[in-house]
């Protein structure tokens, strides 16, 4: 297990979990499904031009740490939120919240991913305060924890 390899697996698994959500989609008006980026939001020719990658989820390690050569590895990533919805009603951070509780369901109620990880019970998350309309962020705290790696040598 590496930390990149579990940032992949998340990706995958996220795509399947968020792929029923429908979302407005700034350039047709029309309605688009969620895209979700590692480590970084694809960078386009025309820099400032960010109306193309909304909605999504952006995956980032956030931290990791190794107790010892035989205690688990642990692997902290935080999901970034950014939704576009201009409607009068002012309905974003409610589809935030719908990408939330759908990423918080999947991990309460099976903790596995890819069978060779393990998510903590503790998931964190947080909706925008601020008033950024007509984009809405949140953000979603999990801890994974994977098998170490083991001694080849016992004398080492």
């Amino acid at each position: 297990m590496t930390a990149l390899e579990l940032v992949e697996d998340l990706a995958d698994e996220l795509g399947k979990v968020l792929g029923h959500l429908a979302f407005p989609d700034e350039l047709s008006g029309e309605t688009t499904g969620i895209s979700v980026y590692q480590f970084g939001i694809p960078i386009e020719e025309t820099r400032g031009d960010r109306r193309k990658k909304f909605p999504y989820v952006l995956i980032l390690p956030d931290e990791g740490a190794v107790e010892s050569a035989s205690s688990p590895w642990s692997v902290r990533v935080q999901l970034l939120i950014g939704i576009f919805d201009d409607g009068k009603e002012n309905q974003g951070k409610r589809h935030v919240l719908n990408v939330i509780h759908d990423v918080c369901e999947r991990f309460l109620r099976d903790p596995v991913l890819a069978g060779r990880y393990y998510a903590d019970e503790g998931i964190t998350w947080v909706v925008d305060k601020e008033e950024e309309h007509p984009y809405h962020y949140g953000a979603v705290w999990l801890s994974f924890v994977a098998a170490a790696f083991r001694r080849e040598n016992e004398l080492a």
